[in-house]
């Protein structure tokens, strides 16, 4: 069951001038934001792509709002709350990366998206690589940042340790931004997933992949260093590595214009 709503009558944010989709599967509910600026001319045109944003564990659409104010002008921008993140409620059942891949994917059809260039980052990184892994013939082009967790340190102490190493190099706006959405999806929630993230073999299910793939992340982000992006994109032909200067974990926050830069690059539609 879908639920369209508007956003009205609340604090004033970015997210105000959104439409907003609601989507109920089972106990699970999802949240779509949507931004579309583009000239009506272009809006007409046979091959606007469809950037749809996954977030990574803990965070929300929030992370990605400077980015998706970055690419509204070339293409439709769906951006995700996850089930359980935010302020939405925690499902009763504990869900794996299988179940959010299964609630994008399913939204995405009650949205009547065609071909979307999917992009997920950290956690939301696995939770596309499982719908193309899935539907392997569902998007042409996907793009995956900081992907995690590196299949020899699938432990919970070399994941904390790698993410507080990585945390030395975010700046204090991705931190702070970071820190208020964990509050907001709370340390339960948090923890129930955590094992189900350090759990997934991502390097197992993205070879079944057939779409063209970017894996980005920045040059200080030691969660998903780049000899470990480099071995994900050997097994999947003509995909591409990309580091971004001086930025670590949180790259689609603050160096979101060579984020931006990429993706259109990888969408056919030029530069921002």
């Amino acid at each position: 069951m879908a639920r369209r709503r508007f956003l009205l009558g609340r604090r004033k944010s970015d997210l105000d001038r959104l439409t907003v989709h609601e989507f109920q599967y089972g106990d699970a509910r999802v949240r779509v934001y949507e931004e579309w600026t583009m000239r009506p001319e272009l809006a007409e045109a046979s091959d606007v792509p469809t950037f749809a944003l996954v977030h990574g564990l803990g965070v929300s659409s929030r992370f990605f709002l400077p980015l998706a104010h970055q690419l509204s002008p070339y293409g439709r921008v769906l951006l995700f709350d996850l089930p359980g993140f935010h302020d939405l409620p925690k499902p009763r059942h504990r869900m794996s990366i299988v179940d959010f891949a299964d609630v994008v994917k399913r939204a995405l059809d009650d949205l009547d998206v065609d071909d979307p260039l999917l992009v997920g980052h950290s956690m939301g990184a696995q939770v596309v690589a499982e719908i193309l892994a899935q539907y392997p013939s569902y998007s042409s082009a996907s793009m995956l940042v900081g992907p995690v967790v590196v299949s020899a340190e699938r432990n919970l102490l070399q994941v904390i340790r790698r993410f507080l190493q990585a945390s030395m190099y975010e700046p204090p706006g991705n931190t702070i931004t970071a820190a208020a959405a964990y509050a907001r999806a709370g340390l339960r929630w948090i923890g129930d997933t955590v094992p189900k993230v350090i759990s997934y073999p991502i390097d197992k299910r993205l070879p079944l992949a057939k779409a063209r793939l970017l894996l980005a992340s920045g040059e200080h982000d030691l969660i998903s260093p780049p000899a470990w992006r480099e071995l994900l994109a050997s097994a999947v032909p003509g995909s591409r590595v990309v580091t971004i200067p001086g930025a670590a974990h949180g790259v689609v926050h603050d160096s979101y214009r060579e984020v931006a830069d990429e993706l259109l690059d990888l969408a056919g539609v030029g530069t921002a």
